[in-house]
């Protein structure tokens, strides 16, 4: 029994990585070496490792199964393979021991290749191969930079590239918001920093295959989990306004500061026929394009700019569309409030309208509505804590 539980120990978890990725992964790196071997066989004389490294199979795995590993990068890539072709070609003229010649190319490689931040662990091999490749490898000299290794790693990552091509397309649909400050965030405040987790990986000593990035996306993550566990599955739906004023983008500005007024809130989303958001007017907006006479009080300017112009044409907005803030940041209605948090917090806005699965506008969460639903959840968890 123990004997077993040792040999337990020795196989790694699984990695947490959906089957569906995982067939991807493979079926994009055969495909890629498919590829990469088609067109150096177009363009090389010879065949098979003649023409395409062993190396290149190495690379492979990286660039499709660990595509954001800091070592798949486009840089790391070709940076790798290439400076460590030319050190085992230099070490193959210079040592004339073929072992003493391998080891000394590999060595540096992985010296070099940290030095100049291009660490790409497949590059060892090309090194080898450089060095070790033979009578074939050596007659071609510094030829073997260019072809086969050039040309092998150039295709593979426009091959790469081209597969992830369609995930990229998708983040840059929704790009995020820039923030307007160099402030830390209140989570930040509160808890890790992306300095902190820079210091603890140069505490550390030794390269870490995840990049800040990732680490701050895995922080971020774990956080919200915690609040799933402690406040229990909340969504924007529990908590959100469904009474909701709106305006479509030709309603004139005095009838839309009317309505605010009126209504006593201080935004109102902006939608077409159809109830999809397309933006949101606040005060601050009213304010914005207020004209900015340098004597003129700020009521004087407002109303300026609420008066409709008797002209067929004007040099100042007229409807509520030509003042609002697009795009406006969205929520769907079956989003966890902690996600909702990170929306209110990091893009550094007060209220954030929720849609359905169709987009359709039903209700809008703002600040205090967060923070009366998060102080209750509070109450409630502690009053449960003390009668447990």
């Amino acid at each position: 029994m123990n004997r077993l539980h040792f040999l337990g120990k020795l196989i790694p978890e699984p990695a947490p990585v959906r089957t569906r990725e995982k067939i991807r992964a493979g079926l994009g790196a055969g495909l890629a070496i498919l590829g990469t071997g088609w067109i150096a066989g177009r363009f090389l004389e010879g065949q098979g490792l003649n023409t395409l490294l062993a190396s290149m199979g190495a690379s492979s795995v990286i660039l499709f199964a660990v595509p954001h590993s800091p070592m798949a990068r486009s840089w790391a890539v070709a940076g790798g393979h290439l400076l460590s072709a030319l050190i085992g070609i230099v070490c193959a003229r210079l040592v004339h021991d073929a072992w003493a010649a391998g080891g000394l190319a590999v060595g540096l490689s992985v010296f070099l290749m940290y030095v100049t931040r291009c660490l790409h662990p497949p590059g060892g091999a090309t090194a080898l191969v450089a060095a070790l490749g033979g009578e074939s490898v050596h007659a071609m000299g510094f030829q073997f930079l260019l072809t086969p290794v050039a040309l092998n790693v150039l295709t593979l990552i426009s091959l790469a590239g081209l597969f992830r091509l369609p995930q990229q397309s998708q983040k840059l649909a929704a790009p995020p918001q820039p923030r307007s400050h160099e402030d830390p965030t209140p989570l930040e405040r509160l808890g890790i920093r992306t300095a902190d987790l820079r210091a603890a990986l140069r505490d550390m000593d030794t390269f870490v295959d995840v990049s800040e990035d990732e680490l701050n996306a895995i922080y971020e993550r774990a956080a919200d989990r915690v609040l799933r566990r402690e406040f229990g599955e909340v969504t924007c739906a529990h908590i959100m306004s469904r009474d909701l004023v709106t305006v479509e983008f030709g309603e004139p500005l005095e009838a839309t500061w009317e309505l605010m007024r009126r209504e006593g809130v201080g935004a109102i989303p902006v939608v077409d026929r159809a109830r999809h958001v397309i933006g949101i007017i606040t005060l601050g907006d009213f304010v914005r394009h207020a004209d900015s006479e340098r004597f003129a009080s700020l009521g004087s300017r407002i109303r300026r700019l609420l008066r409709a112009s008797p002209k067929v044409t004007s040099d100042k907005p007229e409807v509520a569309g030509q003042i609002m803030s697009a795009p406006v940041v969205t929520a769907r209605e079956d989003q966890h409030i902690a996600t909702l948090a990170g929306i209110l917090i990091e893009k550094g806005v007060r209220q954030v309208p929720i849609v359905d699965q169709q987009g359709k506008l039903i209700g809008l969460v703002t600040q205090a509505d967060l923070l009366g639903a998060l102080s209750r959840l509070a109450l409630a968890r502690d009053s449960r804590c003390r009668t447990g």
